[in-house]
């Protein structure tokens, strides 16, 4: 490859212009990907903790017809949880298991709601009545329970996601018209002790909502848009990522790999180690994607760990390509300098490059 130095300055050109595209429309692409989830998620936690609101993909609730058939013969129970001890939590089998209480107060003797409540998505592993009073018309009954929620954790953002821990309960037994929850004052609390590792909590919220199923449960006597409606308490705790400490951790050996790559460009023109250089790099890089992935659940959508595993991997068959073109153009030991030039230019904009769409990603999905 024989250049004069105006062409050689172009292929420069040519081969600049072609990295700052790649890093721009990768740097785009990937900040608006996670950007827009960030909103999504967010929109999806108020929606959940609004007890005017049915959450999208649910059955819509007919406020209108309940309200219009309220006749007011329904029984308020007063209800609480305090979450004493989250047992695990666990992104890959997506769920986690709570230890809490959980009171109801109400009057009269034609319910028991201790009895007939239940945890929506979950199991209940153990529940033992704690404590039980009756003075008059007037119940209280508190149990400790210990349930395994399922939950599919949103891990498009991970390891800077965010998510929103839900207990959700119904009454199996009474519909909307018979029983109604009302979140108890300062029923939303949890110990000191609960921890969540890599995350941070937020202040736990609790609201009372009507919860539809769309189904006649085969009832011959109902009409066919028949909608049984039950009181629903949802106790909700907010978790997310303190700092980018997980994210520096998770990607160090793909950075080191990107780091050893991109160095190449320090060595000769036409150095041999440069191209074993940047083959053990991708290998490095091939292996730590595959860690990193190991973590996640087996699912269909492209995450922030896909997007920065495939940059980095990208990056180094970059500087194999770009070392293989700095080689050929120092054959020919007059063209050396062009060739000393293209080196410092890849060198400058890989390492420019990959850090920006690094921080970008990271400032995209961070909350």
């Amino acid at each position: 490859m024989k250049l004069t130095e105006k062409q050689g300055n172009r292929v420069i050109a040519a081969w600049a212009i072609f990295l700052v595209a790649f890093y721009l429309v990768s740097g785009y692409l990937a900040s608006t990907k996670v950007y827009t989830d960030r909103i999504e998620s967010l929109e999806r936690h108020l929606e959940r903790m609004d007890p005017s609101r049915t959450e999208e993909g649910k059955t819509q609730v007919d406020l209108v017809t309940l309200k219009e058939n309220d006749i007011g013969e329904h029984s308020d129970v007063h209800m609480g949880i305090y979450v004493d001890r989250i047992v695990e939590i666990s992104t890959k089998a997506t769920g986690w298991t709570v230890d809490f209480y959980v009171w109801f107060r109400w009057q009269g003797d034609s319910i028991d709601p201790g009895k007939t409540f239940h945890v929506i998505d979950g199991e209940i592993d153990t529940q033992t009545k704690v404590d039980e009073h009756t003075s008059g018309a007037d119940h209280y009954v508190l149990y400790r329970v210990i349930a395994r929620i399922t939950k599919f954790f949103n891990v498009v953002r991970y390891p800077l996601d965010n998510h929103l821990l839900t207990i959700r309960i119904e009454d199996g037994d009474h519909p909307w018209d018979v029983l109604r929850y009302v979140p108890d004052e300062r029923g939303a609390e949890y110990s000191s002790r609960v921890s969540v590792p890599g995350y941070m909590l937020k202040q736990a919220e609790i609201i009372s909502k009507p919860h539809a199923y769309k189904t006649t449960r085969g009832d011959p006597r109902q009409p066919a848009d028949f909608q049984s409606v039950y009181s629903q308490i949802t106790y909700g705790i907010k978790i997310e990522r303190p700092d980018w400490g997980l994210y520096f951790k998770m990607f160090q050996g793909l950075f080191a790999s990107v780091a050893i790559a991109i160095v190449a460009f320090l060595l000769g023109p036409k150095s041999s180690d440069r191209i074993s250089l940047g083959i053990g790099a991708f290998f490095a890089s091939v292996a730590s994607s595959y860690i990193n992935l190991s973590e996640l659940p087996g699912i269909g959508l492209v995450t922030l760990t896909d997007i920065a595993n495939g940059l980095g991997m990208i990056t180094i068959f970059l500087t194999l390509f770009g070392s293989i073109i700095s080689s050929r153009i120092a054959r020919d030991a007059i063209q050396h300098p062009i060739a000393v030039k293209f080196d410092f230019v890849s060198l400058f904009i890989f390492i420019v490059g990959f850090i920006a769409v690094n921080v970008a990603m990271a400032l995209a999905a961070a909350i």
